[in-house]
């Protein structure tokens, strides 16, 4: 009796459920974010909680927030010299910029750090497994697929995560919002979430 390798069918991409999963992995990350922000940040975190666990969010997969402060059309030179030395990035996670040394985040790094990672690989894996993934490729196709709902939701998380007050404005910088926590990320640790689910 001889045994019959068995048949990998057509990649295909799971459109519907790798969006749905990875517009979920990434609402998953920024919640768990916000408690660990929650629980260990009270005392060093910026006063909005909500914004302020979003930099954390975005800052933990290496996108930098940026301060800008509004300038005045009517300031003389010297204030209009001073409020484009206020313009910068910050990363609070990695401690990068100034405002990152005015706040000393009590968790560790690597717990920010590994919160989208384990949301991705997570989210792959289950991909991977709902769609019957059953060889290395379809398994990392179908992780893989996590981008094309984490790519919208990082997106809007740029603007949603924007706070302004008296003239001055913090964000997640857009190009690097999209690139690392839309494409990157999800791209990568789900197509190693879905891969890893075919060799378990």
């Amino acid at each position: 009796m001889s045994i019959r390798p068995q048949q990998v069918g057509p990649v295909e991409v799971p459109v519907v459920t790798g969006a749905i999963a990875g517009a979920l992995s990434v609402v998953t990350g920024y919640l768990v974010t916000l408690v660990v922000v929650a629980i260990a940040e009270s005392d060093s975190i910026f006063d909005d909680l909500l914004a302020s666990a979003g930099w954390v969010y975005y800052n933990a997969q290496f996108v930098n927030a940026e301060l800008v402060i509004e300038r005045d059309e009517d300031a003389g030179v010297l204030e209009d010299f001073f409020a484009g030395l206020a313009e910068h990035e910050f990363n609070l996670v990695t401690g990068d910029g100034a405002t990152a040394e005015l706040v000393d985040l009590a968790a560790p790094a690597l717990v920010y750090h590994l919160i989208p990672v384990v949301a991705f690989l997570v989210a792959g894996f289950v991909v991977a497994r709902r769609v019957g993934a059953v060889d290395g490729v379809q398994g990392a196709v179908a992780g893989a697929s996590l981008v094309l709902g984490a790519v919208v939701v990082a997106l809007l998380g740029t603007f949603v995560f924007t706070l302004s007050d008296n003239g001055a404005a913090i964000s997640p910088l857009f190009l690097e919002g999209v690139v690392l926590a839309g494409i990157a990320y999800p791209g990568l640790l789900g197509a190693l979430g879905g891969f890893l689910s075919t060799q378990v």
